[in-house]
Formats: structure tokens, sequence, C-alpha cells
């Protein structure tokens, strides 16, 4: 039997989750509204009791520490489902949801959802198998944060989102990166200059693309305590 990576099925993206019940949630949510890029969609210690439905655009989810810094945790593309922590009655969200382009939503109230979930048992188990992959990316996430090498943390946050892809393009940010991991951007700065000197990376525009994966892994393992 062929032994999965631990980080098996985890993505920093989610997209489509909830596309098989697009139309039930049309039914029964108003008509999508749109939101401008950068307009907050649910604001971390503020919104309560609602949830949105995200037919299109994509979304950014993060959280602020004490020291106003951004610590990015998903990005959410179509037919998805945005503030799950909203789900329970009266309790503020955790997280903060910006839009990253102009969007549509359909917001939804909490109470409603659970209705749907009570009604309707394959729905139910689609939102759980859904609250299941965030979850796991979660927990994939606060263990990636353990790891004291910054170059070390890029890497398993590389594989988990592009190790099994065969183009590796990552359109991200050298900032959205540093927040994606929990670093300042001048030490993703450093690493992706040692990595493009090395012949790992080639920059393009926002991002850079993935030329050699292993050769990646190799420079990342060896050199991990002086990045």
């Amino acid at each position: 039997m062929d032994k999965q990576e631990p980080f098996s099925e985890i993505r920093y993206y989610f997209e489509g989750e909830m596309q098989p019940y697009r139309k039930l949630f049309e039914n029964i949510c108003p008509p999508p509204m749109k939101m401008s890029r950068g307009m907050p969609v649910c604001r971390q210690g503020e919104t309560k009791n609602w949830m949105y439905y995200l037919c299109r655009g994509q979304l950014k989810v993060y959280a602020c520490n004490y020291e106003g810094n951004e610590r990015l945790v998903a990005i959410l593309g179509e037919d998805s489902l945005a503030g799950l922590d909203c789900l329970m009655p009266g309790l503020p969200s955790l997280m903060t949801i910006e839009c990253l382009t102009d969007c549509w939503l359909m917001p939804i109230q909490n109470t409603v959802l659970e209705a749907l979930i009570r009604e309707n048992p394959d729905f139910a188990a689609a939102v759980a198998l859904y609250y299941c992959k965030v979850l796991r990316q979660l927990c994939f996430d606060a263990a990636s944060q353990s790891i004291s090498s910054v170059s070390v943390r890029l890497l398993s946050f590389l594989k988990a989102n592009w190790g099994d892809q065969k183009e590796y393009r990552i359109h991200l940010s050298q900032q959205q990166l540093a927040a994606a991991i929990g670093c300042s951007r001048a030490s993703i700065a450093r690493i992706c200059r040692f990595l493009k000197d090395e012949g790992a990376i080639a920059t393009e525009g926002v991002g850079f693309r993935i030329l050699d994966f292993n050769r990646l892994e190799q420079l990342c393992q060896k050199y991990g305590k002086l990045l």
C-alpha cells in the first residue's frame, strides 16, 4: 500500500467545495451582492451570525496579532462558504475576511444554515467534510509554525499546495508568502534570492516559478538554519 504524505489533500486554497449545492443557496439566499476589492466581508471580533456563499471572486481569510501584523490563513475561491466560525450563534468571528478581487456573495444567517443541515443529510455530510478539510489545513499550519527554520516552513507550505502539480507557478507576492508562513517579508526576499541564485526558482512578475522541486527541497533542508 502506498503511504500518503501527511499533508495529502491539504490546500491553502479552497474552491468549488459547495458547488453541488449552489442552486440550494440561490433558492434561499438574496441575490448575490457585489463587494469591491479590499472591502471586508467579515471582521475579527465583530461579525456574528452571518456567513456567505462566494459566487465569484477571491477572498482572503486572516487574523491580526497583538502587533497588528496579518496572519494569512486561506484564500477562498468560487463556490466556497465563508465565515465558517460564525456558525455558532452569538460568538464573534476569529477571522477577518476581505475581498482580494471584486466579489459576488450571497449572505446567509447561521440559523438558516443550521436548519439546512438538519433537514438534508447529504448537505450536512458535505458541510462536515468542508469543515474537516479546513480543520486539517489549520492543524497542518499549526504544526508547520512550530518549525523554527523559515525556509523549511516555506518548503512545507509550497509542498502542501503545489507539490503534486506539473506546473509550479506561485502567484503570491513576497508579502503574502510572509503572512502565510508567519515571517517577515525581508526573510522571504532573502530566501527567494538564494533559491534563484541556486537555480531552484525563477522570478516572474508577482511570485515565482519552481524550476526544480527536488533541488528546492534539498537546499531548504541543507541550509535551513542559515536562511
